[in-house]
């Protein structure tokens, strides 16, 4: 019932500062209206499919981004942030920087506070949302199933630590701890070692939706 209410308020306070979306509003939508937001000293959203509001500021997402990464080394600086909206709900995608590595972070609303869906690398793109990459992993397909063994051979030790079948002859590689955060390189290494049909970062799969920058 309170979230129901939030919302409504909300929705209230939309409607009123936008004139139900006349001229000079400053209250946008996405995914056909499943999220409305508004962004001046504090930023307002509305996310109708997980029935979830906000109303915070850039600088009280940046302490909560790093309050979620507090187990980390050192302070994680948020340098890109994003609304992301779709069926599902809502997301806010940041890139930022971790222990001096760019990073990939998904958070979703719980009753106005964040909370991570999803935390990884950040691979090279120029799209402006990132999916972020899981650390230590890597998928590869195989010519043959018989590179398999090949791979989990004594050749490898100190770079594989589990192979596993996804499916026929596609795999998952798990790497060595002194390889987690290095996984181009160890993707760059088995490529000079054995013929495979490909190799890649395991990405993150995040739902479809629409997006806008948070400035």
């Amino acid at each position: 019932m309170g979230v129901f209410s939030h919302i409504f308020k909300m929705i209230v306070v939309f409607a009123i500062a936008s004139r139900a979306f006349g001229e000079d509003t400053n209250v946008q939508s996405l995914s056909e209206g499943a999220c409305w937001y508004e962004q001046g000293e504090m930023v307002k959203i509305a996310s109708f499919n997980d029935r979830e509001s906000a109303l915070i500021s850039r600088d009280e997402i940046e302490m909560q981004v790093e309050g979620l990464l507090s187990g980390k080394k050192n302070k994680a600086i948020t340098s890109d942030l994003t609304l992301h909206c779709g069926g599902y709900g809502s997301s806010l995608v940041i890139k930022s920087e971790m222990d001096g590595k760019p990073i990939c972070l998904w958070v979703k609303f719980n009753k106005g506070k964040l909370a991570v869906r999803s935390l990884g690398g950040l691979e090279s793109s120029k799209v402006d949302v990132c999916d972020g990459y899981k650390w230590g992993e890597l998928i590869v397909g195989l010519k043959s199933i018989d590179q398999k063994a090949l791979l989990e051979s004594g050749h490898f030790h100190g770079m594989i630590k589990s192979v596993s079948v996804i499916s026929g002859t596609t795999l998952k590689i798990v790497l060595d701890e002194s390889y987690v955060g290095k996984e181009v390189d160890a993707m760059a290494e088995l490529k000079k070692q054995i013929e495979l049909r490909y190799i890649e970062l395991n990405l993150y799969q995040h739902p479809v939706g629409e997006a806008a920058a948070i400035k």
